[in-house]
């Protein structure tokens, strides 16, 4: 599952420690996945309500899994809430969570498809020359950082990719204009790059318009961008989810450096005590 180090405008676990917690939500995590195993290869020899109320504090709604796959997906599921905690709250201080994060499908999408050694900062605030700019996605991953614009229609519509400005949706052999979203990727690498520049940091940078359900008709990709429509998405994804590395000091190094140049909006929190959590040490 990758890492949620930053959400918009808020305040992150993350931001206040950007060595220390990307390591911790693995140790973490991986600790309370072999409990929840555990609990799930002796649920026949516990009674049904004590078994019940164990699974609870793993998951905060949800119905019970029937097979090892819904575990899974029962695990990751209660993640969620816990990596919007880190992504919105420090142990001093808090932002106000938009509520519909805990139902973006695409936040969802990103976070649960890929390794713990991937490194999300999802509707980036930037502060450029004391200027807030929004960014698209951005995957700080162990050989370099992705910016990702995710595009998703039923599955009639193609994208088909114009000039500087202007990409097209066709659905039954009409076609609809819209903005290119290779505009808005563009400035995102620009911002990242200049920061990276300023850190004296070396970093591959590559733009990635991404689609699991729709094709993207093209003949050339642009330099350093990649495009993944549905006829694509399979392998790419294969390659994704099967890359295998540790978390990198030079990976964490370029994360930090993003994360000093965020906006952060947040409020001192009025309490201090530690907060129930499956995933607390």
């Amino acid at each position: 599952m990758a890492q949620l180090v930053k959400l918009q405008d808020y305040v992150s676990r993350y931001t206040a420690d950007p060595y220390r917690y990307p390591g911790q939500f693995i140790r973490l995590k991986q600790g309370n996945w072999k409990k929840l195993k555990s609990l799930w290869n002796r649920r026949f020899e516990l009674e049904e309500s004590e078994y019940n109320e164990a699974l609870s504090s793993f998951i905060y709604k949800g119905a019970a899994p029937k097979n090892e796959q819904e575990l899974k997906q029962y695990f990751l599921d209660g993640l969620l809430p816990f990596q919007l905690k880190w992504a919105s709250r420090t142990l001093t201080e808090m932002s106000f969570l938009d509520k519909t994060y805990e139902y973006d499908e695409t936040l969802r999408y990103l976070l649960q498809r890929f390794p713990d050694t991937f490194l999300l900062l999802y509707d980036p605030i930037f502060q450029i020359k004391k200027a807030p700019m929004e960014a698209d996605s951005i995957i700080v991953h162990p050989q370099g950082i992705y910016c990702v614009k995710h595009l998703q229609e039923s599955e009639d519509v193609t994208y088909i990719p114009g000039d500087e400005r202007s990409w097209y949706k066709e659905e039954k052999n009409v076609r609809t204009r819209f903005l290119s979203p290779l505009i808005s990727l563009k400035r995102t690498a620009r911002i990242i790059q200049s920061i990276l520049k300023a850190h004296g940091i070396e970093y591959p940078v590559k733009q990635l318009v991404l689609s699991s359900t729709n094709r993207i008709e093209y003949n050339l990709e642009p330099y350093q961008t990649e495009y993944v429509g549905l006829e694509e998405y399979e392998e790419w994804f294969e390659r994704m989810r099967g890359f295998k590395s540790p978390l990198k000091y030079q990976q964490m190094k370029v994360m930090a450096s993003l994360l000093k140049h965020t906006q952060v909006t947040s409020v001192k929190r009025t309490e201090w005590g530690r907060e129930e959590s499956f995933m607390e040490e």
